[in-house]
């Protein structure tokens, strides 16, 4: 299979959104310089507006859909090939992509049709599991935290969408959507062991930001760095976020109705039986044990997933936490 061949087979999908637009000019000029050859074609999955880059083979993706799940819907129905390259709007390329790696991907997953991905991230895990099996990379627990997630990454076009069937927030899919990989045993999640083993390199470190963040430029990331490339942008547009002073997350209490509508969006109608058991167990271990628990569902989906992980054994019911 050579060059012209696995791309032909893989399509690569940006996910922005038109309020984003002042990114895409220095996001494909650097894919262009360091992702070479690029002959496979590229969805540009926004809302409204129209972009083109010479060179380069852009669709874009049109959706008025009211959620992030929705969006990521539509344009994975525009997906007509087997593998999706997943990559965000600031992932901005530092340097050449190992071409020999992706089509190492290509061919492993090829060979093994219950692989799903292929991450560039490093994802903690609770054990190590087939480390090396594919050289630099390691296999992820189903159920692990963050194995749902937004790095890059070359998906399983079918699977890809089959887990994006959610009408969530990208956060919620993150936090909260990956214990649904728990009820597909046979799934397979690769990360990569180190960031040297990864097939692209957009700059980003466990625990730094790069890019963008909150909206805002990162600056000592994107400033220096845009100088090098020579690549102009008028910052004074969006402006610099204060890292040492980002927005909190919103902590607010949900009512009950919210939280049953959270765990139907993010895990499916399925789930609801189960979540009004789980709310009567931890009312029944409280007054018990005389002690508040832990109600948070996914928190206990996850705990409940690491036991199965770690046992090797199905549970029935997972650990309670005060």
């Amino acid at each position: 299979m050579n060059e012209a061949q696995w791309q032909n087979r893989m399509t690569m999908l940006v996910n922005s959104c038109d309020a984003y637009e002042d990114l895409w000019q220095p996001f494909f000029t650097l894919l262009k310089r360091y992702f070479a050859p690029l002959d496979m074609r590229i969805l540009l999955n926004t809302e409204s507006k129209d972009f083109r880059f010479e060179g380069l083979n852009i669709e874009c993706v049109h959706s008025s859909a009211a959620t992030y799940g929705e969006r990521m819907t539509d344009a994975l129905r525009r997906v007509k090939t087997e593998y999706t390259l997943l990559m965000l709007d600031d992932f901005f390329l530092r340097e050449p992509v190992k071409m020999d790696r992706l089509h190492d991907l290509v061919r492993w997953m090829d060979a093994d049709r219950d692989i799903v991905y292929f991450s560039s991230d490093i994802t903690e895990a609770l054990y190590d599991w087939e480390v090396d099996r594919y050289p630099g990379y390691r296999r992820l627990p189903v159920g692990n935290r963050y194995t749902l997630n937004m790095q890059a990454a070359v998906w399983r076009t079918d699977k890809f969408a089959e887990y994006w069937n959610h009408k969530v927030s990208p956060w919620d899919w993150e936090e909260r959507c990956n214990v649904l990989t728990a009820a597909h045993p046979k799934d397979k999640f690769y990360c990569v062991l180190n960031e040297e083993a990864r097939f692209l390199n957009y700059g980003y470190h466990k625990g730094q930001w790069m890019g963008i963040c909150h909206g805002k430029w990162v600056e000592h990331d994107v400033v220096p760095f845009f100088a090098k490339e020579g690549i102009e942008i008028d910052y004074a547009k969006r402006g610099f976020v204060d890292l040492a002073h980002r927005p909190a997350s919103l902590q607010k209490e949900t009512a009950r109705s919210e939280r049953y509508d959270l765990v139907r969006r993010c895990l499916g109608a399925g789930y609801l039986l189960p979540y009004f058991l789980f709310c009567r167990r931890c009312n029944l271990y409280s007054k018990k044990n005389q002690c508040a628990v832990d109600e948070d569902y996914f928190h206990y989906l996850q705990r409940k997933a690491d036991l199965q992980s770690q046992t090797g054994k199905k549970c029935l019911f997972g650990p309670m936490q005060r």
